[in-house]
């Protein structure tokens, strides 16, 4: 299974777990964060569990330009990447 594929089936999961709205359609990478209605300790959870996950570290500058799920999955498959190129 691809980096993209594990961290976007991780992150739909995840997202799906904590949403409080209800989610008819289901959570998709199209679907708008805001539209989930995380509260704060729900978003920094998720975020927590994305950096244990694939041990990495998410900038709080580029997490608060994230609108949609894809720009979250881009930004971990970014972080990720960066993560490889250190090591």
């Amino acid at each position: 299974m691809s980096d993209k594929l594990k961290i976007t089936t991780k992150i739909l999961q995840l997202l799906a777990r904590y949403a409080e709205a209800p989610t008819s359609d289901g959570v998709d990478l199209d679907t708008d964060i805001a539209g989930l209605e995380l509260d704060s300790l729900a978003l920094f959870e998720v975020v927590f569990e994305i950096e244990e996950c694939f041990a990495v570290e998410l900038d709080e500058a580029e997490l608060n330009r994230i609108a949609t799920v894809r720009d979250l999955v881009s930004s971990v498959l970014s972080a990720v990447e960066r993560s490889r190129s250190c090591g």
